[in-house]
């Protein structure tokens, strides 16, 4: 079966409120294949073939799971947003037959989107949606960094979807984005559906979903030269070079919210208030340290406990350093988070606070 027919047949099961899947199980109806929880220690999910990775959270949208078919080796992975009841499936098949050429690639994009247009229309003779409007056909180009941009067309398309419920027959119209691309001799499709009447929430929504997918799809290109950065940053953390360096990063994150890294407010907002005051210009430095040391294991596939420890401990370094500089900075509870994250427990300390605290 070609994947474009694969992908049309999933809108058998869902897009409607009533047809949601508990978190878990297979959903109804699915090709032969496996349907995987997300990790229970919260990694994201990685795609061999291909290099990307999927986090747990992506904007306002939760991984639900992912499927591996039984017939050859394609998988999607599936994102949820039940608050704006929509739902987004991320497919991966490989390409088979090389594709040389931007030619061929295009080609082969367009070949799935009329996949897709197709199976929608059999669906319509099939009585289970009418009203079809296909939308229109968009081509473009996804920039990646120091490699060749990836070819992508997009479609969005309207149709009522007709079901059953006790009450009689019901219908719903529903939107459906479809983006496809090409990434490392893998056609990846993206489609995303929300009822219609989730207005100009649904649409900004999905928007910032495709935003994020599209990064992640930008990442692998990227990552070598955010890790250069941090390098180059870590070696001295309070140069000219070293803050354009983490400037550099801290830019892309802002841009990557999904990366596991979070400083936990209190304490820390208030040592680095505090710094601020004292010293004008440490404030900086020190949230710098936490993010950068941060950053470094998130780009390495760390988890967020780890991130929070490496984070913790690059903050030490450089607390000490402007403590020697601007004695005035420090605080006992600081001192006391800066000599555990120097033994590699900062983490355990701001767990054991919080507990503390509570």
């Amino acid at each position: 079966m070609m994947p474009a027919v694969k992908h049309l047949l999933l809108l058998t099961w869902c897009a409607l409120a009533a047809v949601w899947t508990a978190a878990g199980q297979a959903p109804t109806g699915e090709p032969a294949g496996r349907w995987q929880s997300p990790s229970p220690d919260g990694r994201p999910w990685k795609h061999a073939g291909t290099g990307l990775s999927f986090p747990q959270y992506l904007g306002d949208y939760r991984l639900a799971g992912e499927f591996a078919y039984a017939e050859g080796s394609g998988v999607f992975v599936r994102y949820e947003n039940l608050d704006e009841r929509a739902r987004a499936d991320i497919f991966l098949f490989p390409v088979g037959s090389p594709l040389p050429s931007m030619e061929d690639q295009q080609r082969r994009i367009l070949t799935e989107m009329d996949g897709v247009v197709g199976d929608m229309e059999a669906m319509v003779r099939a009585g289970r949606y009418k009203n079809l409007d296909t939308g229109e056909l968009v081509g473009g180009e996804l920039e990646l960094w120091q490699k060749q941009s990836l070819p992508i067309a997009t479609r969005q398309l309207t149709a009522t979807r007709l079901g059953v419920a006790k009450e009689g027959a019901v219908e719903a119209i529903i939107k459906l984005w479809v983006g496809i691309t090409l990434v490392d001799n893998h056609v990846l499709t993206i489609r995303h559906m929300r009822p219609a009447d989730s207005g100009e929430s649904g649409e900004k929504s999905m928007k910032g979903f495709v935003g994020l997918i599209f990064q992640l799809i930008k990442d692998p290109s990227l990552r070598g030269h955010l890790q250069e950065l941090i390098a180059a940053y870590l070696q001295n953390p309070l140069s000219e070079d070293g803050e354009q360096a983490a400037a550099a990063v801290l830019a892309y994150l802002n841009q990557a919210p999904y990366y596991p890294i979070n400083i936990p407010e209190d304490p820390v907002a208030g040592w680095l208030e505090h710094a601020e005051k004292q010293a004008p210009g440490t404030q900086e430095h020190l949230l710098r340290a936490f993010m950068l040391g941060s950053a470094k294991v998130a780009f390495e596939e760390g988890d967020a406990f780890a991130c929070l420890k490496a984070g913790g401990r690059q903050f030490a370094t450089v607390y000490r350093e402007l403590a020697r500089q601007f004695p005035q900075i420090t605080l006992p509870e600081a001192d006391a988070f800066v000599a555990a994250a120097e033994k590699g427990l900062g983490a355990e300390w701001l767990k054991d606070r919080s507990f503390l605290s509570q």
